[in-house]
């Protein structure tokens, strides 16, 4: 895959995702996460000025700050508005520059959030199923760095389109921004490329180029993961300024060149997705939809190439993962299939992220992940004449 990426598409609005019906989302196209392996490299700047981007190219957007401890998006975006609750009785998220906006940071004022983990991912949960987002073409979620619960928290609740790394030259960025890819990765959490933040520095007055950090780490990972380097970024002194006001810089310079590449930013990843949701990139199966027969006791599987499977539900209970039903040690099976009722069937279905199916079953065994990967090779296509 190329590392240079044409900006000829003058449209950012692509084909939606595929999202369950009934979902708190359902009306949200695309959900596309900003991260970074280590903080300081620009992902909240660059996550607040290519939601700005797209806006300006004529998409509906909003703005998920997930960085509960040290949120940044009402100072990047000059947002004191607080939420308000909607006649839904959700949360009416403040809009400004045309963008729906939330973050913890609206409603905490300056008192620290000192929280554990599970009541970081909570909020994170909360700010998806009861935030009034509406109708949009693109929520861009600013995580916070690393590989911790919330990231975590995100892509088992929702069925995130896709995610942006960014990460700067050096040789250390280079090597923590491998493990937040590989962590999406192991989530299954498509990744549409990196951005290269601080990749050189121009001086304003000669014009004069300097690199300071080691060159080339983009390149390397974006070589070594086959991704594109959808955008590289100058370290602008102005483009601090800007977030200091409070003012992305598409509002405050729009003629910049700074403001020129996140336009171009947009166009790239707006390509990039439209890439992958038309199946243009070799991406792993993912379950569409799951369909319960009770007359048949079967489980029918549609995948998103089409695909689809069956599977009796004795024989699914009996092939549950789970340490409880396999020895983690040997591989063997604990449970016999003589063990499993006849009549034992899921009481609930649930999609977790991109990734996995949790089954919760009659018999009350609810413990089993069935990740995609493993269902793919557990059920049996379904014959064209099959009927259920």
């Amino acid at each position: 895959m190329n590392s240079g990426m044409s900006t000829s598409h003058s449209s950012v609005i692509v084909p939606a995702a595929l999202r369950p019906e009934g979902s708190p989302l359902a009306q949200v196209k695309h959900i596309i996460a900003i991260g970074s392996g280590k903080g300081g490299v620009g992902k909240s700047t660059t996550a607040v000025n290519l939601a700005v981007a797209l806006q300006k190219l004529g998409a509906k957007v909003g703005l998920m700050d997930a960085d509960i401890y040290g949120p940044s998006l009402p100072k990047l975006m000059g947002l004191h508005e607080a939420p308000i609750e909607a006649p839904s009785g959700k949360i009416a998220p403040p809009v400004i520059h045309g963008i729906k906006c939330m973050s913890m940071g609206l409603l905490g004022g300056d008192t620290p959030i000192v929280w554990r983990g599970p009541m970081a991912s909570k909020a994170v949960s909360q700010f998806l199923s009861e935030v009034e987002w509406g109708e949009l073409d693109y929520l861009i979620v600013d995580l916070p760095p690393g590989t911790g619960d919330i990231q975590l928290t995100l892509a088992q609740s929702i069925r995130l389109s896709a995610a942006i790394v960014v990460m700067t030259p050096q040789a250390l960025a280079t090597e923590i921004a491998r493990r937040g890819l590989k962590m999406f990765q192991q989530v299954r959490v498509p990744v549409l490329g990196l951005v290269e933040n601080m990749s050189e520095y121009l001086c304003p007055e000669c014009g004069h180029k300097s690199h300071l950090f080691s060159r080339g780490g983009g390149d390397s990972v974006a070589k070594e993961l086959d991704l594109p380097i959808l955008q590289r970024f100058p370290l602008d002194p102005l483009l601090l300024e800007d977030g200091d006001a409070g003012v992305p810089v598409n509002i405050s310079r729009p003629e910049s060149s700074s403001a020129k590449l996140f336009l171009e930013l947009a166009q790239n990843m707006a390509a990039e997705l439209s890439t992958l949701v038309s199946g243009g990139r070799n991406t792993r199966p993912v379950v569409v939809s799951t369909e319960p027969n009770e007359a048949n006791k079967m489980l029918k599987v549609s995948w998103n190439d089409g695909r689809q499977s069956v599977v009796a539900y004795k024989e699914l209970r009996y092939l549950c993962p789970c340490a409880v039903c396999v020895d983690e040690n040997t591989g063997h099976r604990k449970i016999r299939r003589e063990d499993v009722k006849p009549d034992v069937h899921p009481a609930r279905i649930q999609t977790i992220g991109n990734y996995a199916l949790g089954i919760h079953w009659s018999d009350g065994h609810s413990t089993g992940l069935y990740a995609f990967d493993y269902l793919r090779k557990i059920l049996v296509p379904e014959a064209p004449s099959a009927t259920l």
